[in-house]
């Protein structure tokens, strides 16, 4: 509720409702470790959960109507903490103090406080392992909470406003994914063949890239997600906004978000990045990362089994369609062992990130449009061409672009094609 309070001030004054509320402070380290101990989430990713929410509720609340409370004063000293609440917004109390205190003994059990240090403020204040503009936050709230006529003061409003200026400045965008900060290179790896894949991670790896491949946390996700298209439970053109995936999606989110914090070049190739590349694509939009694209493209005229080379030109052309921002990198399958794709994996890491548009092709459509009904063979030589042009020039990656936009959803819908029923729906 912390990032709505605005909105809930509003909803309130438009049905002439007067808001009560209740701010809950509770030390920054004991938030830390109840996240970690019940999410296993990133230290540094819960500390600024944590500052974050402090200073929405801090700034955002109504000064005339509210009351901050300690995480200690209310499971320690419940009964008065309780009754301080119910004075300050004028609710009716208990005539039987005994009766309520036996009800609160009752019913808090300090046994499922799992993650209370007991912390005195002294001990805080001495820590070394906590950032001064989280400590002071912390320490400004304890003051404003012993001291209810400071809380209700301009000058402790001014501070919340100087420190949210500050972590601003500091960290970017006021919100709980801290998503603007993240500075490292991610890479993905998109292709068919695991071996191939694993050939491209070693060369990464070999220009200081940690990459992950199979065992990456994203590959049981992705193959959840493959079989929910493959049986048209989910769209492919709409999957990655889907709640029905909203899990699978938070899974990727954090695991792509705690790698890309903690590592400066990091990627995950794996085979099954084919499945979910609009997920992959999606999802690190929405970090805000500086994703590197790196798409090996098989020859397609040399697949024999022809339902093995429908899926083979559907998985490409749905991965040239999901990268196309700008950087990817194409190689062709049968040149992964050469200086050449060598030297253009070690350029690809070294380049720097870009926000320009990517180029156009400024040649007519009916260049690249392709006859319909769409023949398999003629769509196998052409996109092959395409992908070898692009992986020796990167500029030919507009012609790339172009064909893949004309032509993706007629390819996607071929007859027998496994996703056909999923792009309809």
């Amino acid at each position: 509720m912390n990032d709505y309070i605005e909105l809930w001030q509003r909803v309130l004054a438009d049905v002439e409702v007067q808001p009560a509320e209740i701010v809950l402070l509770r030390n920054p380290m004991d938030v830390v470790n109840s996240n970690e101990r019940a999410w296993h989430r990133d230290t540094t990713l819960a500390m600024r959960q944590w500052q974050v929410r402090t200073l929405l509720s801090l700034r955002d609340t109504d000064r005339e109507h509210r009351i901050l409370v300690t995480y200690e004063d209310l499971f320690g000293q419940t009964l008065t903490t309780l009754k301080r609440i119910a004075t300050q917004f004028n609710l009716p109390w208990t005539s039987d103090e005994a009766a309520l205190q036996a009800q609160i003994d009752d019913f808090i059990d300090p046994a499922l406080q799992k993650s209370d240090s007991g912390e005195n403020l002294a001990d805080f204040e001495a820590r070394t392992d906590v950032e001064p503009d989280v400590k002071a936050l912390y320490l400004l709230g304890r003051q404003a909470a012993a001291d209810p006529d400071y809380f209700a003061s301009a000058e402790f409003q001014q501070r919340i406003d100087e420190m949210t200026d500050e972590y601003l400045a500091k960290y970017g965008a006021l919100y709980r994914d801290f998503n603007v900060k993240i500075n490292s290179k991610t890479f993905f790896v998109f292709g068919e063949d695991q071996a191939q894949v694993d050939q491209v991670n070693t060369t990464l790896r070999n220009g200081q890239v940690k990459m992950v491949g199979t065992e990456a946390d994203s590959h049981e996700v992705a193959e959840d997600l493959s079989e929910r298209l493959n049986n048209n439970t989910i769209a492919i053109q709409t999957y990655p906004l889907d709640y029905l995936v909203v899990e699978q999606k938070e899974a990727l989110n954090n695991y792509l978000r705690k790698n890309a914090k903690r590592e400066t070049l990091w990627g995950i190739g794996d085979a099954k990045n084919n499945e979910i590349v609009e997920m992959l694509t999606t999802v690190s939009a929405e970090l805000g990362a500086d994703t590197h694209n790196v798409v090996i493209a098989d020859d397609l005229t040399a697949i024999i089994d022809e339902r093995e080379r429908r899926l083979a030109i559907q998985h490409l052309v749905r991965t040239l369609h999901a990268v196309e921002q700008p950087p990817y990198l194409v190689l062709m399958a049968d040149e992964l062992g050469t200086p050449a794709s060598q030297s253009a994996v070690t350029a690809f890491i070294a380049a720097e990130p870009t926000k320009a548009a990517p180029l156009r092709d400024e040649q007519p459509d009916e260049t690249f449009k392709l006859r319909t009904p769409l023949d398999m063979d003629e769509v196998a030589a052409t996109l092959t061409a395409l992908c070898r042009r692009a992986s020796q020039d990167e500029q030919q990656q507009a012609a790339l672009n172009h064909f893949v936009s004309l032509n993706y959803d007629e390819i996607l819908n071929v007859k027998g094609d496994q996703y056909a029923n999923s792009v309809r729906n």
